[in-house]
């Protein structure tokens, strides 16, 4: 497991990157393979809870969100939430057999959860010049806070965040990961105009807000009694099990970056 998980993390980071680095459409592309393939996995996790959301449509929505955060920015989300809520609320006199509310609701729900929330990844990718560095920042934010937070909660440990929905996080693991992500950040020399107190605020966003993308997505691997929410990433799980926290993490980083920036 842990090999897997080194030789996933060697030839992964690089591929991501590099696309990052490419331009807006490699990265584009890239973006709409991992809100496809998370969406895939969201909707294995509802159809084990017994419901059948229109995959297609959802499918159809994570990708739009996507493509109007390219074209459009962020006045384009808004119109493509307005399209994709009204297709897929007309698309249940169309769709025998799924005309449960909940399969509608759920449709919907995965379209945003994952297209809508990842596509704030290009809209910080566009937002400036210095849109690339911003995107690998809260990456690299978000790796350091997920190994510091597993590392130092398996050795200090003692009071669990959210015991219920995944009792091997905990309170001291979460606040010395925020701690340690925000020195990191500060430690950094390579970009002048990237000022301190910049690098404090990512730091905290990412150490208050990555833990509950963390934790809704492990909420729903417990509904549906499954560990991970696929094997595409071999030692890491899916899609939605390596970036959960970035999900959360992208939009409020976002809106902080293009205040200050």
């Amino acid at each position: 497991m842990l090999k897997a998980r080194i030789l996933s993390t060697l030839i992964g980071v690089p591929i991501l990157i590099g696309f990052l680095f490419l331009g807006k459409v490699p990265f584009f592309v890239l973006t709409v393979i991992l809100v496809l393939a998370g969406l895939d996995e969201f909707y294995s996790i509802a159809g084990k809870l017994d419901k059948h959301p229109i995959v297609s449509l959802g499918m159809l929505g994570g990708a739009s969100f996507c493509l109007a955060a390219l074209l459009c920015g962020e006045r384009g989300l808004t119109l493509t939430l307005a399209f994709i809520l009204i297709l897929i609320l007309a698309a249940q006199f169309f769709a025998p057999g799924k005309n449960d509310l909940s399969d509608i609701a759920i449709t919907l729900f995965g379209s945003l959860y994952v297209g809508f929330l990842f596509s704030y990844l290009i809209l910080i990718r566009e937002m400036n010049s210095q849109g690339p560095i911003v995107v690998l920042l809260i990456f690299i934010s978000i790796w350091v806070y997920d190994i510091v937070a597993y590392a130092a909660g398996s050795v200090l440990g003692r009071r669990k965040l959210a015991p219920q929905t995944s009792p091997g996080k905990t309170w001291e693991g979460a606040i010395i990961a925020a701690l340690v992500t925000i020195l990191l950040l500060c430690s950094i020399f390579f970009i002048p105009w990237f000022s301190l107190s910049h690098r404090i605020l990512l730091g905290l966003v990412v150490g208050l807000i990555s833990p509950f993308g963390d934790l809704a997505e492990s909420k729903l691997k417990r509904e549906a009694g499954i560990k991970d929410t696929s094997s595409r990433i071999p030692g890491h799980g899916g899609v939605l099990d390596r970036f959960d926290s970035l999900l959360f993490t992208a939009p409020i980083a976002y809106y902080l970056f293009r205040a200050i920036l």
